[in-house]
């Protein structure tokens, strides 16, 4: 094993599918999704299909809660000495729409530190003492980037523990841009399947512990790759042939010095609009000839945006653990039929698993976990 080998140390998570890991994974497994119509987010008052938490807390709130259910089960009694990466694509957006509709168009009790894009970075340094602490905002890639940069830093051995946190609040400004960009469906999205209508806007936290030092008392996932790509081909519209998104796939596979046919399962960015699906599903195709059980778990989360990169890499490293292929739920009639789309769970060992992020612009990542266990 090598000596420089990173570990997902502790992780939780939070989305409109449930108030931590287990019961977002389990809802998963059950089908039971947590994206509903609102129509309080529209201008015109249209019904949209999105996925909000379902607590009686604040965003804060459960974002420092979450942290701290995380350092519980984590080998650290704090963070004084670990770094933190952030990934978000709004910050503090929704704190501050709402005392500018609660202050009827004043900015007096807007606060730069609360309503920032490092304002979720601020928020958790005052309640831990974090070591240091960087943002990434980068669309959709954001957490996923903050991946990429954590074992960058751990791989230089400039940190022991680097907690990599994805968080965004639902707000108004994103729904109605997404909204304006003719993505957003008043339907539960359905991911690679032809007739899939759009997107659903929602709302997550999630957070990994990454670690040079494995702890026996969570499974033995390691980071083993992480490939980033940027073919700019259009300002929101992906390559249609996926080629920036085969480029970071074959990136992640470098990196984690592997062949592409180890791969046992790609927890796809699958995002239910017409260009992300059919780009990545063709990327996929032509990478892996072998054909890989592939998914995507935005039809019961959600896409958490900026988090959803933390969010499903965690998903990702519980079907690793728990050795299931989650089903493609929402999903009738595949539009792509040479990709392998499970339509229920699956029992199947995952010894490595690659998980996908996409953005505006081309920006695009792709990570390896590998299972380690007695026989490898």
């Amino acid at each position: 094993m090598q000596q420089n080998s990173i570990y997902i140390e502790a992780m939780e998570m939070v989305c409109s599918a449930g108030l931590n890991k287990e019961e977002i994974f389990s809802s998963l497994l059950e089908g039971k999704t947590g994206i509903k119509q609102h129509s309080d987010f529209l201008s015109d008052g249209t019904r949209c299909a999105i996925g909000r938490i379902d607590s009686e807390q604040t965003f804060n709130e459960l974002l420092i809660q979450s942290i701290q259910t995380l350092l519980d089960n984590a080998t650290l009694n704090n963070f004084h000495h670990t770094f933190l990466a952030v990934g978000t694509s709004v910050g503090g957006m929704a704190w501050a729409e709402n005392r500018f509709i609660e202050d009827k168009g004043s900015l007096q009790k807007i606060e730069l530190k609360k309503q920032s894009i490092h304002a979720i970075a601020h928020t958790l340094k005052q309640a831990f003492n974090f070591k240091d602490a960087i943002t990434f905002s980068t669309a959709c890639t954001s957490s996923s980037n903050a991946l990429v940069f954590a074992k960058e830093l751990l791989d230089a051995g400039a940190y022991e523990h680097v907690l990599v946190v994805g968080a965004d609040e639902i707000s108004l400004t994103t729904v109605n841009g997404f909204n304006a960009l003719g993505v957003l469906s008043s339907e539960g999205a359905k991911p690679f399947d032809s007739k899939r209508t759009g997107m659903n806007v929602s709302e997550g936290i999630g957070a990994i512990l990454l670690s040079h030092q494995k702890n026996h008392r969570t499974s033995d996932i390691q980071l083993l790759g992480t490939g980033c790509s940027s073919d700019a081909h259009n300002i929101t519209n992906p390559h249609p042939d996926g080629v920036g998104a085969k480029m970071a796939m074959q990136e992640a596979l470098n990196n984690a010095k592997i062949d592409a046919s180890q791969i046992d399962y790609i927890n796809a960015h699958g995002t239910g609009t017409m260009a992300n699906d059919t780009a990545e599903g063709k990327a996929v195709q032509a990478l892996f000839e072998h054909k890989p059980y592939l998914g995507s778990t935005k039809s019961i989360t959600g896409h958490t945006l900026g988090a959803c990169g933390v969010i499903e890499l965690i998903i990702t490293a519980m079907a690793m653990q728990q050795e299931v292929v989650p089903a493609n739920f929402n999903l009738t009639e595949q539009e792509l039929n040479e990709l392998n789309l499970p339509n229920k769970n699956l029992s199947h060992k995952i010894n490595y698993a690659l998980c996908n992020a996409f953005a505006f612009g081309g920006n695009n990542t792709a990570i390896v976990l590998k299972r380690v266990t007695h026989e490898n």
